[in-house]
């Protein structure tokens, strides 16, 4: 029998953030506990970065291809489209903080299938929230966020201004 990666865990064992000071509940950021899904290799899954350095796997906040096509297809439609206005969509749909600094986007490939937790993003200093995303822990190789072996970088590239 096949082993996936995240395979082993429980939603309760994956969500906290360990950090020095604090640590966070992730559970906040769903409306509802999350499903824990086996997403196929060759799932497309993005995500904003402020600048490319590489460092992609350790993040683990994703955006599911079809929520990223919608979000990138409306802004691209508005009169006034581009990558202010898509930033400003995955803040207020994602229930991501808002800022200046999200300049960039990662894609990466998943090379072989991985338990992710994926639900509805809650709403989040008074934004909506409201679209898929994905949960990804433990993508980096350990001591390595810049490699997995788990998935791939597909491209990255700068918004558009």
């Amino acid at each position: 029998m096949a082993s996936y990666l995240n395979q082993e865990f429980g939603f309760d064992e994956v969500r906290w953030a360990t950090m020095r000071a604090t640590s966070h509940d992730w559970r906040a950021s769903f409306r509802r506990t999350p499903n824990k899904t086996l997403l196929p290799s060759g799932t497309r899954l993005y995500r904003l970065v402020g600048m490319t350095t590489g460092r992609y796997f350790e993040a683990c906040w994703w955006m599911p291809e079809p929520v990223f096509r919608e979000l990138h297809n409306d802004a691209d439609r508005s009169l006034h489209g581009g990558g202010r206005l898509f930033r400003n969509y995955v803040a207020e749909y994602m229930a991501l903080p808002s800022g200046s600094t999200q300049l960039s986007v990662v894609e990466i490939e998943l090379l072989q299938p991985v338990f992710a937790w994926v639900g509805i993003s809650a709403p989040l200093r008074e934004r909506p929230g409201g679209m898929e995303q994905v949960y990804l822990p433990n993508l980096a190789e350990r001591g390595n966020p810049a490699s997995s072996s788990h998935a791939r970088v597909v491209r990255t590239y700068w918004l558009r201004f």
